[in-house]
């Protein structure tokens, strides 16, 4: 070693650059204690002189405590002692908390908007006018037998009646029921305060029999009046009725559907749908179409599979099912009606437009009815030889002749 590092060595340690340094063992540095070798002992720090006081630090840079929270003994809940520690909240309750409030101001809605209905339901929509119409919204309003304040005065609505407060449904059926001439009846509201009532006359148009004598219905089927004897001027109806059937003025006839060629079988998704209510209103709307329906004075839906009608008494004309019926109709009008291509205004017997050929194709066959014979009078007693010569002697007459 040479001499300047000696003298380098010597001023580190006892020169200015020496620190009073407090020598830790390895333990000490790394945390461990050997057993039966005791600690060192800390000397204590010196005591401060007053007279020699250190400055105070800055309040920014002071060791702030946390502030804990004073609780008011005057609110409720309040336990005298120390201050609790606070918990901490977990985000899975924040969104609870959310949750709540939120359904809270849903609910708070839904309360103000319930309330501000039945206020305005309570308070408000009183009915202050009444007006009766046709269903294409038209007045005056043809009300057939009846007027127009007997239709109100049967409603039995009062004027400051809340509009919400009765059933139009239940109106509806009470004036069918009570006013059997009108065919159709509807009762609404309009706000803010008017209630209308909408109807259409109805018009006598089919007779049918039942078993203690005979109904008068309109083209809805509505039951008009019930008679002992068979109404003049109206189209026969032939249908199938329940054996319990009794005749009301203002009620509906359903016709039972029956169907020959099914019985004992299945029936097919298009022959279930098929009643014999909807096989009538489809017959009725292709004789209007070709205007035969005012010449109809008889009209036979008992059998399904043999649908007929007849026209002015004098042409029967089957339909057979349902299937193509509005062409079935159309080439029967055409037979009826056209005098060129057709038959004659004179003609009586049966058109068949029933039958369909294989190819799809269907024709019209008409079948005259035959004259019955005239009845050969019968020879007076006593008088069988004169009666002969007098025989032999026109026919010789004639031959002559």
């Amino acid at each position: 070693m040479d001499r300047d590092q000696r003298s380098r060595q010597q001023k580190s340690k006892g020169g200015s650059f020496s620190r009073n340094q407090t020598k830790r063992s390895l333990s000490s540095r790394v945390g461990l204690q050997k057993q039966g070798m005791p600690r060192p002992q800390r000397t204590p720090p010196p005591t401060p002189n007053p007279n020699n006081r250190p400055r105070r630090q800055p309040s920014s840079q002071a060791r702030q405590r946390p502030v804990q929270p004073q609780l008011n003994p005057q609110k409720a809940g309040y336990t005298p002692g120390a201050p609790r520690r606070q918990r901490r909240v977990t985000q899975a309750e924040l969104l609870r908390r959310r949750n709540r409030r939120r359904a809270l101001g849903v609910l708070g809605v839904l309360a103000t908007l319930a309330l501000g209905a039945i206020l305005s339901v309570n308070l408000l929509f009183k009915a202050t006018a009444f007006r009766v119409e046709t269903f294409d919204h038209t007045t005056p309003a043809d009300t057939g037998i009846y007027t127009e304040d007997d239709i109100i005065a049967a409603l039995g609505i009062e004027t400051g009646t809340n509009l919400f407060g009765f059933s139009t449904t239940e109106k509806t059926v009470q004036l069918q029921s009570q006013f059997p001439y009108l065919d159709n009846v509807a009762v609404g509201v309009q706000l803010p305060g008017t209630v209308v009532i909408q109807v259409q006359p109805a018009t006598e148009r089919f007779a049918c029999a039942y078993v203690g004598g005979w109904v008068v219905l309109s083209d809805s089927l509505k039951i008009l009046r019930v008679d002992g004897a068979q109404p003049e001027g109206l189209t026969v109806l032939a249908c199938s009725l329940p054996a319990d059937f009794n005749p009301i003025a203002g009620q509906f006839v359903s016709p039972q559907s029956y169907n020959s060629l099914l019985e004992g079988e299945l029936a097919t998704a298009e022959t279930s749908q098929q009643t014999a209510s909807d096989v009538l209103m489809q017959l009725l709307e292709d004789l209007e179409a070709e205007g035969l329906q005012d010449g109809a004075t008889q009209i036979d839906v008992t059998d399904l599979s043999q649908i007929q009608f007849t026209y002015q008494d004098r042409i029967q004309v089957l339909v057979g099912n349902s299937n193509r019926m509005d062409y079935k109709v159309r080439l029967a009008a055409v037979a009826i009606l056209d005098p060129d291509k057709g038959l004659s205004a004179s003609d009586k017997g049966t058109l068949d437009v029933s039958y369909q050929q294989t190819d799809g194709e269907i024709q019209g066959y008409f079948a005259p009815e035959e004259p019955e014979p005239t009845p050969t009078p019968e020879p007076e007693e006593g008088t069988e030889e004169g009666d002969g010569e007098g025989d032999s002697s026109t026919d010789t007459t004639v031959q002559e002749e």
